[in-house]
């Protein structure tokens, strides 16, 4: 299941790992939170089996992160969570984190298993994780699941604009701590550096930034989304409003 395997004999390192949390963190278990949580899950997962599918847990952590690993866990930190105000935005963080899952990015963790299971927590796995994504997963499977993502909350009838609010949340975090690095990336003025037609030397810098900080820039990020949702799901977004003569 969401390619697990075992560490060690009789071991499933996803099975550990949840285990590992659950010992070391509190999770939410307020029914506001759960029901909204299992809405969405359910909503996005509505077409697998439900050996195939793939639950949510939201433990207590300050980071404003999502993770999943091998296994059938996905964990959405609960400092994350309770800045999304709508299921549109729970429901993008939670696709991609399915989609690193059924691209078979998760499968990649198996060389890590040795440095994980010795971590002596799960607020430390939290933290590593950041830095370990980076080598992982890097930047063309982040834009990925990004992707893959969106396509899974439009198939799931989430409207496509609505779901791309969660990077207003994350730029306003990014700012609130000073990262104005990760919301702009190396051009202030530039939107479109992920952009296929970009020129070479935007592409030159856009590439060496991404290899300096291993993730995107949050404001291409979502110009990027937006332009892909635009062409694939053109049917799906909400007509404007015609204008009284």
């Amino acid at each position: 299941m969401g390619h697990d395997f075992q560490f060690e004999q009789g071991q499933s390192f996803g099975e550990w790992l949840h285990k590992e949390m659950w010992e070391t963190v509190d999770f939410e278990d307020a029914p506001w939170a759960i029901d909204r949580i299992r809405r969405v899950e359910n909503r996005l997962q509505a077409d697998r089996a439900a050996a195939s599918r793939l639950t949510v847990e939201i433990p207590w952590l300050e980071e404003v992160t999502a993770f999943t690993a091998p296994g059938r866990y996905i964990y959405f930190s609960r400092r994350l969570y309770e800045l999304c105000a709508t299921d549109e935005q729970v429901a993008f963080v939670v696709s991609h984190e399915i989609a690193h899952h059924d691209l078979g990015h998760v499968a990649l963790f198996h060389g890590w298993t040795d440095k994980i299971v010795r971590l002596p927590g799960a607020t430390l796995f939290a933290l590593f994780f950041h830095g370990l994504e980076r080598l992982v997963y890097g930047p063309q499977k982040e834009c990925e699941a990004d992707r893959y993502g969106l396509d899974l909350c439009a198939a799931a009838g989430y409207e496509g604009v609505r779901c791309l609010e969660i990077f207003d949340i994350l730029e306003q975090r990014a700012l609130y701590i000073g990262d104005l690095d990760m919301v702009y990336g190396p051009d202030v003025e530039s939107d479109d550096e992920l952009d296929e037609n970009a020129g070479w030397t935007t592409k030159a810098q856009i590439w060496a930034w991404q290899k300096r900080r291993g993730y995107l820039p949050i404001r291409d990020r979502r110009q990027m989304l937006k332009k892909h949702f635009e062409s694939k799901h053109s049917d799906d977004l909400p007509a404007h409003p015609t204008k009284n003569a």
